[in-house]
């Protein structure tokens, strides 16, 4: 049975629940992107020593959001600071890693993770949230369009090739 109403969590990139939920999350995109595997390091890699890199840190993330159904973990997302450093001193905020386990899709999990995370970065007085997907991923591109995200440019670190981003003001 599936909970119709989620238990909402407030949590770090490092919580073992959400750690799970991103490893499933590479798991259930691997075969969409399975021909790219081994452009992969190259187009992941920050552009120069010490550059922005695709992968968060916990020092980055300011918040993970995780939906529980009962105790189990079944939607994540992240609000991450990008950037603010002596080689790149512009900070961008942006959604990472948003992922709906499988079996709890299509229950408006993903749209509830989203909003999570928008009202995270207003609560810090931020303006304007951006994000990446990848170009396999037109579900998620639905998702950012239906809840009134605008398409943008791909940002650094993320390789134009590979990538749709979308930026929304808040």
């Amino acid at each position: 049975m599936i909970v119709s109403d989620p238990t909402w969590v407030a949590t770090t990139w490092d919580d073992p629940r959400a750690a799970a939920l991103r490893e499933a999350m590479t798991d259930d995109l691997a075969p969409r992107y399975a021909d790219l595997r081994e452009q992969r390091a190259r187009l992941f890699a920050p552009a120069e020593p010490g550059g922005l890199s695709t992968v968060p840190t916990s020092d980055e993330v300011l918040v993970t959001w995780i939906a529980l159904d009962r105790v189990e973990a079944v939607a994540t997302g992240s609000l991450r600071r990008l950037g603010g450093t002596a080689l790149h001193p512009e900070v961008t905020h942006e959604v990472k890693r948003m992922f709906v386990r499988p079996t709890h899709r299509r229950r408006g999990l993903a749209a509830g993770v989203l909003a999570a995370v928008e009202r995270s970065a207003l609560d810090r007085g931020i303006e304007v949230l951006r994000l990446q997907t990848g170009v396999r991923q037109p579900e998620a591109v639905a998702l950012y369009e239906r809840e009134g995200w605008t398409r943008i440019d791909p940002y650094p670190p993320y390789p134009a090739e590979s990538s749709i981003c979308f930026e929304k003001r808040l």
